[in-house]
């Protein structure tokens, strides 16, 4: 492995991370949130600008980025980001406990939203607009950004995106790498400005419309509120929400092609017509389950449909944002919303879980097997995306799902030492893994995952980052620093 490579790029990275320290900054210069909040931002400005320089001071000849290079510098400039990222929180007294800072963050950057604080309306605007800004950043991704800025990183650099873009497989939309960026960022800012004036449309300000559209495009769920949309109580809003945290979660290269009048080719998508399937079947079963409650309440099925709704939108597409305490809701809701927690958006959005085209095709191969059972003569072949999946890939949905459900018990042991039940432990690491937010008991919408040991803060932190980055990135980074310590141990 090149380590001056991975150094100079590192350092080009962390520059780009300093100019997007600056948003929040200005946030607190304009609302005038004194001398406090402008150092807390400050300093790690000019910290990372300084590591940045330090490390990118002189540039390679020969920049090449192997996969294994761009696994490894995936994990590490994720983990760097949300090291430096994590300070201002610190250094406001906000989150004193760093490690609290550092679980914020990462939930920012991932887009997971996961919070520890109890009290969102308490910390400046200033950190409200950074948890916000970090899910826009983070949900494209810190890499696909940088490329659209940097100039030299060279065309090897495909690697780097294909580590950082999630889903099965990566589909390369142009020739050129810095195109295919420029193209995919474009339609992202489009979109989050159309999100931006909708909800300024619906009732919103413009500081709320800004931070809200940024979770809703990273499909994050920070919201300036602790009762998340529902401060606003606006049947508007709750539509313009419902309806864009769906269209983040659908796999980016439709809209592309749309654009280029090819959409007619691209919209007959298998994964589509299964996401589509599966948010119509969850909302009508979740209304029709939940509507008894809500009649004894004094509510109509209006108002159940509308809240299963947005509760569907919100976990399918790993947002989180809430309109109402789904903790009370029946166990069969419980269990719909666990299915989707799993489940996640398409490949090629912003959305995390196992995504909808791998859970479409293990039920695939699951009935496939069923059937081979009865006609052990008869070739039965997986088909997604109307082809035929060869053997390669389908090990492949198959290795990724085992290490999955491996990493899963791992961090669901960890959790067990904590002061939760098996119910609660389970639904946090659901939550945290698949990058959703909120989960049941006293990890539910209206709570928060302060009272978890550092221990499980920080478990839950390397569970987002490995759901984000779909868990290979952060395994390779592992495995280099295990023989960057054995080295010297075995001389």
């Amino acid at each position: 492995m090149n380590y001056k490579v991975h150094a100079y790029i590192l350092g080009r990275l962390l520059q780009v991370e300093a100019a997007l320290l600056a948003a929040p900054l200005l946030t607190a210069l304009i609302f005038q949130e004194g001398q406090l909040v402008y150092r807390a931002y400050l300093i790690p400005i000019l910290l990372t600008l300084a590591l940045g320089q330090l490390l990118s001071w002189k540039k390679p000849e020969d920049i090449k980025v192997y996969t294994r290079d761009g696994l490894v510098l995936a994990a590490l400039i994720w983990l760097v980001y949300s090291l430096l990222g994590a300070l201002p929180l610190c250094l406001t007294g906000e989150l004193p406990n760093y490690v609290d800072a550092l679980f914020q963050i990462i939930s920012g950057f991932t887009t997971t939203g996961a919070s520890v604080i109890p009290n969102i309306e308490a910390i400046s605007r200033a950190s409200q607009f950074w948890l916000a800004f970090s899910h826009l950043v983070g949900g494209m991704g810190v890499l696909v950004f940088a490329m659209t800025l940097l100039q030299g990183l060279g065309p090897s650099s495909v690697n780097l995106m294909k580590a950082e873009v999630p889903g099965p497989s990566f589909g390369k939309i142009n020739s050129r790498l810095k195109d295919t960026a420029r193209r995919l960022y474009l339609i992202y800012l489009c979109m989050t400005g159309i999100l931006v004036l909708a909800l300024i449309l619906a009732g919103m300000n413009f500081f709320d419309a800004l931070t809200h559209s940024f979770s809703i495009a990273g499909t994050g769920g920070i919201s300036n509120y602790s009762l998340s949309i529902a401060h606003f109580d606006s049947l508007a809003i709750d539509l313009v929400c419902s309806f864009g945290m769906l269209a983040f979660a659908v796999n980016f290269n439709i809209y592309h092609y749309l654009l280029l009048s090819r959409g007619k080719d691209r919209i007959r998508s298998e994964e589509l017509s299964w996401f589509t399937v599966i948010v119509l079947s969850a909302t009508l079963s979740m209304s029709l389950n939940i509507l008894p409650q809500y009649l004894a309440q004094g509510q109509n099925y209006g108002r159940a449909l509308r809240d299963a709704f947005f509760a569907c939108s919100a976990i399918i597409s790993t947002t989180g944002f809430v309109t109402a305490d789904f903790n009370s809701w029946p166990l069969f809701s419980h269990l719909v919303l666990l299915f989707l927690m799993f489940v996640g958006g398409c490949a090629g959005s912003t959305a995390g879980g196992l995504k909808v085209s791998r859970v479409g095709m293990l039920i695939k191969s699951g009935l496939q097997g069923v059937r081979a059972a009865f006609e052990p003569k008869r070739a039965l072949p997986l088909r997604w995306e109307y082809r035929a999946v060869d053997q390669e890939e389908s090990h492949k949905i198959m290795q990724y799902f085992i290490i999955y459900v491996l990493i899963f018990f791992f961090c669901l042991v960890v959790l067990s030492f904590d002061q939760v039940n098996y119910g609660e432990a389970f639904s946090a690491v659901t939550s945290c893994f698949n990058n959703v937010g909120p989960a049941f008991g006293k990890f539910g919408p209206r709570f928060s995952y302060a009272s978890l040991t550092n221990l499980s803060k920080l478990t839950l932190s390397l569970a987002m980052i490995a759901g984000r980055l779909e868990i290979y990135p952060l395994l390779m980074l592992v495995h280099v620093l295990y023989k960057l310590i054995q080295k010297p141990l075995k001389n």
